[in-house]
C-alpha cells in the first residue's frame, strides 16, 4: 500500500505534468480561436469583385472608411422563385439603373443611394437568375442625404414587395419591425448629424 508521502509525489508530478500540456497547447489553442473567429465574422458581401454580383461600396473620402450599413431582405412568401422577367421590368419602372449584375439607385446628382441584387449569390440579377430573395443595402456615410436616402428606399422595398407578393425582412431576415424602422431612422439622423458637422467644420 502506498504511503502518505508516496501519493503526494504521485499527485504532484500529475500536476506538474497537467500544467506543462496547458502551457504547450495554450498559445495554438488561442491562435487557432482567434483565427476562425475572425473568419466567421467577415461578410463576403462587402469584399469581393462587385461583377461577381456582390454589393462592394466605393470609398471615395477616406474619412468616411466606415460604414453604416442599412440592409433589407425581399422574401417570397411562399418561397417561390420570382419571375425573373417581372423583377427587371420592375427595377426599371422604378428607376433604377442596372450596373454590373446588380440595380442601382441613384441621386439626382447620379450619386448612388442604394443597390438590390439577388439574396442568393453570387447575387447577379440577369436574365437567367433565379432566386427568391431579393437584397437591398445601403450605406449611409455614402447618402448625400441619409435620411431622405433612407426613406426612399423603404418606399422602393414597399412597392417591390407589394408587386411581388414578398414580405420586407431586416439584415437577419426576420420581418421587419416597426422597432427596427424607427432604429433605421435613429441611425441615419445620427449619420446625418456626423456629415452636417464636418461640413461646418
Amino acid at each position: 500500500m502506498l504511503s502518505n508521502l508516496e501519493i503526494f509525489f504521485i499527485v504532484s508530478a500529475l500536476m506538474i505534468f497537467l500544467i506543462v500540456l496547458y502551457a504547450f497547447f495554450k498559445s495554438l489553442f488561442t491562435r487557432k480561436l482567434i483565427q476562425s473567429t475572425i473568419q466567421d465574422s467577415q461578410s463576403m458581401l462587402f469584399q469581393e469583385d462587385p461583377e461577381q454580383g456582390t454589393l462592394g461600396f466605393d470609398d471615395d473620402e477616406s474619412e468616411l472608411s466606415t460604414q453604416e450599413l442599412i440592409i433589407l431582405n425581399l422574401i417570397s412568401m411562399d418561397k417561390s422563385i420570382f419571375d425573373i422577367n417581372q423583377v427587371l421590368m420592375l427595377l426599371k419602372n422604378l428607376n433604377a439603373k442596372h450596373v454590373d449584375g446588380f440595380f442601382s439607385y441613384r441621386d439626382e446628382a447620379d450619386n448612388e443611394i442604394f443597390r438590390v441584387a439577388s439574396g442568393i449569390n453570387p447575387g447577379l440579377l440577369e436574365i437567367d437568375t433565379e432566386t427568391h430573395i431579393l437584397f437591398m443595402a445601403m450605406d449611409l456615410h455614402q447618402a448625400n442625404d441619409p435620411v431622405k436616402a433612407l426613406g426612399q428606399m423603404l418606399e422602393v422595398a414597399t412597392n417591390i414587395a407589394e408587386k411581388l407578393h414578398a414580405s420586407i425582412c431586416d439584415q437577419a431576415r426576420a420581418p421587419l419591425s416597426k422597432q427596427m424602422i424607427e432604429h433605421y431612422k435613429s441611425k441615419a439622423q445620427e449619420v446625418s448629424h456626423i456629415k452636417a458637422t464636418r461640413t461646418i467644420r
